[in-house]
């Protein structure tokens, strides 16, 4: 027996109503969750993955997710094996009204000529399609030996969401992407597709939605196009080549003048010399300790914003002094 109908609204959690929004809200939440890179050595995860990729692909386009409504009901009956009538090369009536789908593989058509090409012969020869063992069955679109086009040559685009770290070190990172091939898989009812690493070359100071390419990495030749996305760090934040950081200062000594510590994206630390009368969110700039520039040498500056603290708590010979200076400036 195939297996069962996949309700690709149920595997993303959303109704048969959703916009394209919150599909793609729901795809990105359950990506992330369980992602291969997220779950290393997780077999569950990664077929939970896959799962999940293929019912993105599917309600993600208008126009599959029009198919896929308009002939769910054929599609399960496919999926688990059912011939309503006529059996497997039994002509139009298999299916009612000789109806067509689109397998998403290049071969779209009527299901009669489609089954009639699969399975007649290898169901006279009492075999089935591709002389494979009955079980897991995989059917080749790319070509032979059903004499198919092959899939034509795509690019796949995604997200690489890198640390703040990351993009100022540069070097290579490995990751995985989930890549459609020409294969159709009768037992999951779907497309195959296969969980590819790849490492990926960061320039040292790349940019927010900035691209990498990988050359030949996508659909049948096709390239794999990356967008970068900076994650949110707790202590820098990025101005193009610059960084500022919030530094906090007594209130003594942004009054009286000092020194204050100072952390860099390297780890390490720098005192600074704090004149005095410093004012809250007043910077300092610290020149070439920002990020590295992408396209010139060198690195931008780092700006140490002031912020003034003021204990919460004072002891009575604070109390009695900072009562002795209002009063005297006042």
């Amino acid at each position: 027996m195939g297996p069962s109908y996949k309700d690709y609204y149920a595997t993303l959690g959303v109704s048969k109503t959703a916009t394209e929004k919150e599909i793609k809200a729901a795809y990105r939440k359950l990506a992330r969750k369980h992602h291969p890179d997220v779950n290393p050595n997780n077999k569950g995860a990664e077929d939970k993955f896959k799962e999940i990729s293929e019912a993105h692909e599917v309600l993600g386009d208008a126009e599959k997710r029009k198919k896929y409504d308009q002939y769910g009901d054929q599609w399960k009956a496919y999926s688990q094996g059912g011939f309503p009538t006529g059996g497997p090369s039994g002509g139009a009536g298999g299916f009612p009204g000789g109806q067509r789908m689109d397998f998403g593989g290049g071969f779209p058509g009527d299901l009669s000529d489609l089954f009639g090409t699969l399975f007649a012969e290898q169901f006279r020869q009492g075999g089935t399609p591709g002389g494979q063992q009955r079980g897991r069955t995989t059917v080749n679109f790319g070509g032979d030996p059903f004499g198919a086009p092959p899939p034509a040559s795509r690019d796949l685009e995604s997200e690489l969401r890198l640390t703040l770290e990351e993009i100022y070190n540069g070097g290579t990172k490995g990751i995985s992407i989930q890549v459609p091939t020409g294969r159709y898989d009768l037992d999951r009812g779907g497309r195959s597709t296969e969980l590819r690493r790849v490492d990926v070359k960061i320039p040292a100071g790349v940019g927010e939605g900035q691209k990498i390419r990988l050359a030949g990495q996508g659909v049948n030749g096709g390239d794999v196009i990356l967008t970068i996305r900076l994650l949110a760090n707790s202590t820098f934040e990025r101005k193009g080549d610059d960084l500022i950081v919030d530094v906090p200062v007594p209130y003594t000594t942004a009054a009286l003048g000092g020194e204050m510590t100072v952390p860099t994206i390297t780890g390490k630390t720098l005192t600074v010399k704090l004149p005095a009368g410093t004012q809250s969110g007043q910077q300092l700039r610290l020149t070439g300790k920002g990020m590295p520039k992408l396209k010139e040498t060198g690195h931008g500056d780092l700006y140490a914003r002031v912020r003034i603290t003021v204990p919460k708590v004072l002891s009575e010979r604070e109390r009695t002094l900072l009562t002795e200076l209002a009063g005297a400036v006042s």
